[in-house]
């Protein structure tokens, strides 16, 4: 079960230009840096997307926006969205970043929703990614990191019977066995997605609905 409140919202709030939020800011900017390209890019020329990026990560760090992060809003992913929906209409307008990051409602109304959903699915391959990553080193600290390389590519594209007998003897498994993990690798990972998205919500009924849009983004619907 998801567990709140979050450390992601205390990593976002210790964000920002002093020596201590140096390192948490770049761990959200490796993690986010691509949905937050992808918003730019899908609004505006390749070679200018660059650029709002780059500003946009400026100004949020020089003007300390992630850390004034307000749970209670909701996700992290729709705070996100409102800030870089404010730094493009800056960009647009006068091209200076302003010094508030404060959340009005009018902000939340998606001008732009079949563009927004780039920002919306890079966002959830972003979580998608950072799963994964969290599983290999769980399986490499048991000394295991061959079997979930092996499992990885096998949640996406199921072997025929043959195959997995086949997989599985490569490996020195029983199919039986084989099949188990796989299933396991599953569960784990979606478990991993769970927590991931929960540390991005506020609260239980903020995660409910986050962790069914993250599901649905990734499916398509």
């Amino acid at each position: 079960m998801p567990h709140f409140p979050s450390t992601q919202w205390s990593l976002l709030r210790q964000a920002g230009p002093t020596p201590s939020g140096r390192e948490s800011f770049g761990a959200l900017v490796r993690a986010y840096r691509a949905p937050i390209l992808a918003f730019f890019r899908a609004r505006m020329p390749a070679d200018a997307a660059q650029d709002a990026t780059q500003s946009f990560l400026a100004a949020s760090y020089e003007l300390d926006w992630w850390s004034r992060a307000d749970a209670q809003r909701g996700s992290f992913r729709n705070f996100l969205r409102v800030l870089l929906r404010r730094h493009l209409s800056r960009l647009r307008s006068v091209r200076e970043p302003a010094a508030s990051a404060d959340i009005a409602p009018d902000d939340l109304t998606d001008p732009a929703p079949d563009a927004d959903h780039q920002f919306d699915l890079r966002f959830a391959l972003a979580l998608t990614a950072r799963a994964v990553d969290a599983q290999r080193a769980q399986y490499g600290a048991r000394g295991r990191g061959d079997l979930f390389e092996t499992l990885l590519p096998l949640l996406s594209s199921p072997p025929e019977h043959g195959e997995l007998k086949e997989m599985a003897a490569s490996l020195g498994l029983p199919a039986n066995t084989l099949t188990v993990e796989i299933n396991r690798l599953r569960k784990r990972l979606r478990e991993q997605m769970r927590s991931l998205v929960a540390d991005l919500c506020a609260d239980a009924a903020s995660f409910a609905g986050e962790w069914d849009a993250v599901q649905a983004i990734l499916q398509g619907r």
